[in-house]
C-alpha cells in the first residue's frame, strides 16, 4: 500500500491504481475481521489439552461447548480413579443434580441424546444435548438451551468433536491423578507416604492454630523388626508381610479425622496425625492401637510389639520441633523396655 500511495502522488491518479488500492484495502479488512475475536466451539480445543489439571480441563470443555449456539448452561462429568465423579458446570445447572440426561437409562454406550421438556416458566431450560466423553465414553458433556428444539444435526456434530477433543487431555489429567495417589501412598502398607507426611504435617499444624483446636503427633516404631528380616526363615519377605498387616490394622484403628503415614528412611517407623485431640486423647488412641497389635499374632511370626512416641503441639512449634519431640519420645521408651507409650509430658 505505501508503494502504491507513493506512486500516486509521484504521477496522476490512474484509474486501475486506486482500484488496486481499494482491493488491498477489503483483503486487508477481510484479513482483519477473520483474525479478531471471535467465540465459536472450535476456538477453545486448542486449549482444553493444555492443562493436566482436571478441574481446568473440564473448565476449558465446558468453555467450548457453551460458545454453541443458543446454549444457556452447560454439564461436564467424568470418574475419578477412585470411582468418585468429577462434576463442573457453567450457566444454568445446578451442578448437584441438572435436568439428568447424562446417560441412557439403561446404562449402554451411547452416542449422543436429545431431550425437551415444556414448563410454564418461560426462563425454564427447554432442550438439552448430551454426548459422551471420557476414557471409555464414561463420562457426559451436555449443553442446555431454553429454546425447545435447539440442538441440530450440526450442534450434535460440534459437541461430539469437542467431547472427541476433550478425551485424550481427561485420559491425560486422570493419570496425573493416579501418579500423584501413587506418590502419596506407601504401597506396602496402604498408608500415606513420607512425602505426603511432609507435606501433612505443615498443613495440619496451620489449620489446628487457626482454629485454636490441639494436635498431636504419634511415632510408632515396631520393636525388633530387624530380628523378623535376619533371622526369619523367609526373610524380608515375613518383614514385608508384617508391614503390610500392620497397615491394615492401623487403618482399621485410627479415626477418619486422622492421617497415619510410613516413613521411608526407617522401614518400621511410622507417624499418626491426631487432630483436634489432646494427649490424654491420644492415649486412648495408643491404647487401642496396642490392643489391636495384641490381639492376635501376625500370620507366620506371632507377637509383635511396638514402642511409641507422642508429642502435642506448642505454641512455637514448628514442624521439626514437634516431629523431634515425638522422636525423643520413642527413644524413651526404648529404654524403658520396649512396647510402651512415652510422651514429651514425661520427666
Amino acid at each position: 500500500m505505501l508503494v502504491a500511495l507513493w506512486v500516486a502522488l509521484r504521477r496522476p491518479a490512474d484509474t486501475r491504481l486506486l482500484g488496486a488500492i481499494g482491493d488491498v484495502d477489503r483483503r486487508l479488512e477481510g484479513i482483519a475481521a477473520a483474525v479478531g475475536p471471535r467465540h465459536r466451539p472450535e476456538d477453545g480445543l486448542d486449549a482444553i489439552g493444555s492443562t493436566i489439571d482436571l478441574s481446568e480441563v473440564l473448565q476449558r470443555t465446558l468453555a467450548a461447548a457453551g460458545a454453541l449456539r443458543a446454549v444457556d448452561g452447560s454439564r461436564i462429568s467424568v470418574l475419578r480413579p477412585d470411582g468418585t465423579s468429577a462434576v463442573k458446570t457453567i450457566g444454568r445447572v445446578d451442578a448437584g443434580s441438572g435436568p439428568g440426561i447424562d446417560r441412557p437409562p439403561d446404562g449402554r454406550t451411547f452416542v449422543s441424546g436429545r431431550a425437551t421438556w415444556d414448563g410454564e416458566d418461560g426462563e425454564a431450560l427447554r432442550s438439552g444435548l448430551v454426548v459422551p466423553v471420557g476414557p471409555d465414553g464414561s463420562g457426559s458433556l451436555t449443553v442446555y438451551s431454553r429454546l425447545e428444539d435447539a440442538f441440530d444435526a450440526e450442534a450434535v456434530s460440534v459437541l461430539t468433536a469437542i467431547a472427541r477433543r476433550a478425551t485424550p487431555a481427561v485420559l491425560n489429567a486422570l493419570r496425573y491423578i493416579e501418579v500423584q495417589e501413587l506418590a502419596a501412598t506407601d504401597l506396602r502398607t496402604g498408608l500415606g507416604s513420607a512425602l505426603a507426611f511432609e507435606e501433612a504435617l505443615p498443613r495440619e499444624i496451620s489449620a489446628a492454630r487457626r482454629h485454636g483446636r490441639p494436635l498431636c503427633l504419634l511415632q510408632v516404631d515396631l520393636d525388633d523388626f530387624g530380628r523378623i528380616n535376619k533371622e526369619h526363615p523367609r526373610g524380608l519377605a515375613a518383614g514385608d508381610d508384617v508391614l503390610t498387616e500392620f497397615g491394615e490394622r492401623v487403618r482399621s484403628t485410627i479415626r477418619g479425622s486422622d492421617s497415619a503415614f510410613r516413613n521411608s528412611g526407617g522401614a518400621d517407623e511410622f507417624f499418626v496425625i491426631l487432630t483436634e485431640t489432646t494427649r490424654q486423647d491420644a492415649r486412648l488412641l495408643y491404647d487401642r492401637l496396642a490392643f489391636e497389635l495384641g490381639a492376635r499374632p501376625f500370620a507366620d511370626v506371632g507377637a509383635v510389639t511396638m514402642s511409641a512416641g507422642l508429642a502435642e503441639l506448642r505454641a512455637d512449634d514448628t514442624p521439626e520441633s514437634l516431629q523431634s519431640r515425638a522422636g525423643e519420645a520413642v527413644i524413651g521408651s526404648k529404654r524403658r523396655g520396649k512396647n510402651q507409650l512415652s510422651t514429651d509430658a514425661d520427666e
